[in-house]
């Protein structure tokens, strides 16, 4: 969940969405430390950088934005406002909500975007913020060599990519331990209970679906990965991030904030035109 869409989730739980009103409970302790991205907000409506000075032109390409667990694509549209602001075409990824099976939403994404990409012949990027991170980068399998670059914002995907099948599949369980390395654990058990809540059928990670083949696939060979995250990240561990062979950048601020953040915004242009 992210700052203004953990505003926007408590409207709905007030206004006929009861059914998530535990998930967000349980989140929202670690969220304490995350009222300064609202800070991070301001700061990029009044930078520079935001306005498009002394950054790097893009070519057009599309990029897709993906955000993160419990958001849509609300919070994203400052990142979105720039991209275009500096010569991308960005687009939605229509996720109501980033809860429950990521193969249900995976599915749903690679439905819509497809076909927009086939349209055209140019290459495509990706940014996933945390839980679209990991989305992203099944997304990246599925889209195989059109994607020529991909951007993790505060993502796990780096230690879920170490530790492998059997790695995930040990998580699983009633109550499992969930590594200091990897995220908070309130918001890992509030994602798990969003899967209980929409898509009580799921038994990620055991099962052993789709999802998590894409998720796990090697990276292909065409893409630029890179991945930015925050040192002093209250959700998710600065050490669940690097990826293996990409091009690792730790910044400072906070997680919800990493879409807002002027330093992570001049490293996604630099990385887009790489």
């Amino acid at each position: 969940m992210d700052l203004l869409d953990l505003q926007t989730m408590n409207y709905r739980v007030q206004h006929g969405y009861p059914q998530i009103r535990c998930v967000t409970k349980m989140a929202q302790n670690s969220f304490s430390q995350e009222g300064r991205a609202l800070l991070e907000y301001w700061a990029l409506q009044a930078a520079p950088i935001f306005r498009g000075v002394d950054v790097a032109k893009g070519d057009g390409r599309i990029v897709l934005a993906l955000p993160g667990l419990f958001g849509n694509d609300l919070y994203l549209r400052p990142l979105r406002t720039w991209l275009s602001r500096i010569g991308y075409e960005p687009h939605l990824s229509m996720i109501p909500v980033n809860a429950g099976c990521p193969k249900r939403l995976l599915s749903d994404v690679e439905k819509k975007f497809r076909p927009q990409i086939e349209q055209h012949d140019r290459p495509v990027a990706i940014i996933g913020h945390s839980r679209g991170g990991m989305l992203g980068k099944a997304l990246m399998t599925r889209l195989g060599d059109r994607v020529s670059h991909f951007i993790t914002l505060g993502s796990p995907l780096g230690v879920m990519l170490r530790m492998g099948k059997d790695g995930l599949a040990s998580l699983a369980g009633s109550d499992p331990a969930t590594p200091n390395n990897m995220a908070n654990s309130s918001v890992v058990d509030a994602g798990r209970a969003a899967i209980r809540l929409f898509d009580p059928d799921c038994d990620l990670p055991l099962c052993g679906c789709e999802y998590i083949e894409d998720l796990l696939a090697p990276m292909p060979h065409a893409t630029r990965v890179t991945a930015i995250y925050s040192t002093g990240d209250p959700i998710v561990a600065a050490a669940a991030c690097p990826i293996d062979g990409a091009h690792n950048i730790a910044i400072t601020g906070t997680h919800s904030g990493l879409v807002f953040n002027r330093e992570a915004y001049r490293h996604i242009a630099q990385a887009l035109r790489a």
